[in-house]
């Protein structure tokens, strides 16, 4: 990977989701990259105490409130990588 930014946009229910877990997987499970979700709506790690299957062995980080998810990305790049 170059360091390339990817942008998934399109319509609800097109598979955005789904492919942002199995980049996420492929990167942490096949590559061994250290992969760190950043998770506002938990919705790509999954919402409680076991993270989605999908993510695989990458890491998630759970937002608590949007108005903190400045401060959690910070948390996420100094302490995972």
């Amino acid at each position: 990977l170059s360091g390339a930014s990817i942008l998934f946009l399109g319509r609800p229910g097109v598979g955005k989701t789904t492919a942002i877990r199995e980049v996420s997987r492929a990167l942490a499970d096949d590559l061994a990259k250290r992969v760190v979700i950043v998770d506002t709506s938990n919705e790509i790690g999954g919402d409680g105490d076991i993270p989605h299957a999908g993510i695989g062995c990458a890491r998630r980080i759970q937002v608590p409130k949007p108005s903190e998810q400045h401060s959690v990305m910070i948390e996420a790049v100094e302490n995972h990588t």
